[in-house]
């Protein structure tokens, strides 16, 4: 009569779930795109706080601004955005409009500048300037496709609590990006980035650190991030972003409203009436 061998049976079945388990494990390919793909909404609302920290610690401004987003080409996936600062006086009635278009076209960007009286067009050549003195340049404003870097899982680790992807991206035409590269923490279950390092091309280091807080929450069915800090490394500075909350304690945050086409037009950013 055979023996029936219990420690080697059990010992194939574990390496068998290991090979089944290893075979659906996500590339960093996967990974970048899956992020991409995350549901974000169709539209945005939302009061939004910018404050400015100097070296020191200091708060340097506060601001408040209201932005707006639509999906404008849902097959596309290609969207537009608004951002309207109300406070302080120095920044009041800057409007910003950023058009998202398909790849081989840089974005269609414009601010008004109350000072100068007139919209005026950002071009390519300004990706690196800031974004209204803040820690965020126009290039940080944009969202770079997929397929434009090579993406490497580097390892999986622990964030801020959150289980984590961690993955590189690589530019495949460096000449073309910002930085040499960036890379990011992305938490398994949500897929929301709540840290990414962006690399300096000249000096190979670490440049500005985004990183999240951990209240993040759903919302409306969306997993919504409500607090987000930009450091840049190089000269001590950063930006807070923070959703307003409301009286009643809710986040002044809405997907899915319907939005005035008028608002993502020059004459809005000119005049402030939709």
């Amino acid at each position: 009569m055979k023996k029936f061998n219990f420690g080697k049976k059990i010992t194939t079945l574990i390496l068998g779930l290991l090979i089944t388990i290893s075979s659906f494990a996500m590339t960093g390919t996967e990974i970048a795109q899956a992020v991409k793909d995350r549901d974000t909404g169709d539209t945005l609302l939302a009061q939004v706080e910018m404050i400015l920290i100097g070296k020191s610690g200091n708060v340097e401004s506060t601001r408040k601004l209201q932005t707006w987003s639509m999906k404008y080409d849902k097959e596309k996936d290609l969207s537009k955005v608004v951002m309207a600062f109300a406070t302080p006086a120095s920044i009041k009635d800057t409007r910003f409009l950023q058009v998202e278009k398909e790849f081989g076209t840089d974005d269609d960007k414009w601010i008004y500048l109350p000072a100068l009286g007139r919209v005026r067009r950002i071009s390519s050549s300004d990706k690196s300037s800031k974004f209204v003195g803040s820690d965020m340049s126009y290039g940080d404003m944009e969202t770079r496709e997929v397929f434009e870097d090579t993406h490497k899982l580097l390892r999986e680790e622990k964030f801020e609590g959150y289980d984590c992807y961690v993955v590189e991206s690589t530019p495949k035409d460096l000449k073309d990006a910002q930085y040499s590269k960036r890379v990011s923490w992305v938490i398994k279950d949500n897929l929301v980035v709540v840290k990414a390092d962006l690399y300096s091309k000249k000096t190979g280091k670490v440049q500005k650190r985004m990183t999240v807080k951990n209240n993040i929450a759903k919302v409306q069915g969306i997993w919504t991030i409500f607090n987000t800090t930009m450091v840049d490394l190089e000269t001590g500075h950063k930006t807070e972003l923070n959703i307003i909350k409301g009286k009643s304690g809710n986040y002044n945050l809405r997907y899915n409203g319907k939005i005035n086409p008028k608002l993502f037009t020059q004459t809005f950013l000119k005049t402030g009436k939709r």
